[in-house]
């Protein structure tokens, strides 16, 4: 991906799996034992430099507002953010065979190092039987998964862009 690293930020997003048991850096999932299972999903990795760690969570929930507005817009299902989850308002049967009124859809992290935000948002297209109960899968095509990429990326790539411009006017 060199060639396209970009100095003001960058993002890439890809197609596969995700299974982490150990080492999360996640406190909050860390002491509830949690873990992140996923058979197909899309992931966005974004790297921007100059951002403490406030910013980059911020930029984070405003990045996974964004990510749950386009995925609403493309799937007709009702998804909000709770803090840093999309969450998705409708009945669903989890891996654990029980029914639940919502589930969440995503997994996302960031973290600021040396003043450089990097941040994860993993969406579920197949979140799979050995996921959590609560995961829920979007299932979807692989057409609306590639326009929901690219969608997502150039929405990141057009508001770095601003935020750049707009922070270079003051």
């Amino acid at each position: 991906f060199k060639k396209d690293i970009n100095p003001i930020g960058s993002i890439i997003a890809f197609r596969a799996p995700m299974y982490v048991i150990e080492g999360l850096i996640d406190l909050e999932d860390s002491l509830s034992k949690d873990y992140i299972f996923s058979d197909d999903a899309i992931n966005f990795c974004w790297e921007i430099p100059n951002l403490c760690p406030i910013g980059a969570v911020a930029f984070q929930r405003w990045f996974n507002v964004n990510i749950a507005f386009t995925l609403s817009k493309l799937t007709g299902l009702k998804i909000g953010v709770d803090g840093d989850d999309l969450m998705v308002d409708e009945k669903f049967i989890g891996s654990d065979r029980v029914e639940r009124d919502q589930g969440k859809a995503s997994v996302s992290i960031t973290y600021s190092k040396n003043n450089v935000a990097i941040g994860h948002t993993g969406i579920n297209i197949k979140a799979g039987n050995k996921a959590p109960g609560f995961a829920f899968s979007t299932n979807l095509s692989d057409g609306e998964a590639k326009i929901f990429m690219e969608t997502v990326c150039n929405i990141f790539n057009n508001e770095i862009k601003d935020i750049c411009i707009a922070a270079s006017k003051v």
